[in-house]
């Protein structure tokens, strides 16, 4: 009868760390799945935090532009009103500081004695009697102040990309 308790507690002692080591390693399946759960989750997370800081870098360039734009009309300086034309045929209408308008090509003197240097799609630029180039600004720029939340007609902002949608089959 001894030996037979013998056997059976060694054959129990043999049977007992199965289910232990079975729960081990489900448990330890369980934590690596959590793991790779919270990582894919902080990957997710600096994804995010890239394209927002990319975003905002791209506004901020805007906004430097817009600035730059801005602050280039200065008190006696015309403003742009328009421009027109083709090729080498353009030409810009500009409101003097006096509220009067006049038509411009480049190369032309201003009554005030300012030359117009060239004339593009997007900008004048002028220079006064000391050599000192000036890009004028718009009418839009020099009568509002710029509010990013309405951003004016003359900014030329491109559209904004399309929302990722769901892969397509």
């Amino acid at each position: 009868m001894q030996n037979y308790l013998n056997k059976l507690l060694f054959v129990s002692a043999l049977a007992l760390p199965v289910p232990l080591w079975a729960e081990t390693a489900s448990g330890d399946l369980s934590k690596i799945e959590a793991e790779t759960m919270v990582l894919k989750a902080r990957e997710r997370q600096l994804d995010v935090q890239a394209k927002i800081i990319a975003r905002q870098s791209e506004i901020a360039s805007r906004q430097a532009e817009t600035d730059r734009i801005v602050q280039s009309a200065s008190p006696g300086n015309p403003v742009i009103m328009s421009i027109e034309g083709i090729g080498a045929n353009v030409f810009a209408t500009l409101r003097m500081e006096n509220g009067t308008t006049v038509d411009v090509q480049a190369g032309e003197t201003l009554s005030d004695g300012m030359k117009v240097i060239s004339i593009k799609t997007n900008e004048v630029i002028i220079e006064n009697a000391k050599k000192k180039r000036t890009r004028l600004a718009t009418a839009t720029h020099s009568t509002t102040a710029f509010d990013p939340r309405f951003p004016s007609s003359g900014l030329h902002l491109p559209p904004l990309a399309p929302p990722p949608s769901a892969k397509e089959n």
